[in-house]
């Protein structure tokens, strides 16, 4: 099953800290904390996919959705995550999400 929403923001926050204070990586700028963690969580949720949203290996979405942080957070963690194209709506809005940035294609370089 995929993660849900709130399991990757915990869990990219549990990255965050764990490339925060581990002794190979707390010397890194924020962007390359920022690139490892990105990493992980995009592992973690082809990860939790099941059989049925695997196919022939590859991911089955065409689309990522931007999310951000709450603005009071103490730790700011934006990024984008798979969404299931039902998930968006009427397909006349995707071209709109798109222009706005809420909406990106999915990049072929997930493998």
């Amino acid at each position: 099953m995929l993660m849900n929403l709130e399991e990757v923001i915990m869990a990219s926050i549990g990255e965050f800290l764990d490339v925060e204070v581990h002794r190979d990586t707390e010397t890194l700028d924020l962007s390359s904390k920022i690139e490892i963690v990105r990493n992980r969580i995009t592992d973690k949720v082809k990860n939790s996919m099941n059989s049925t949203s695997v196919k022939n290996g590859s991911m089955d979405y065409e689309y990522e959705m931007f999310f951000s942080s709450n603005p009071n957070d103490m730790i700011k963690i934006d990024g984008w995550i798979p969404i299931e194209t039902n998930k968006i709506g009427t397909s006349d809005k995707i071209s709109e999400y798109i222009e706005i940035g809420l909406l990106r294609k999915v990049e072929t370089s997930y493998s």
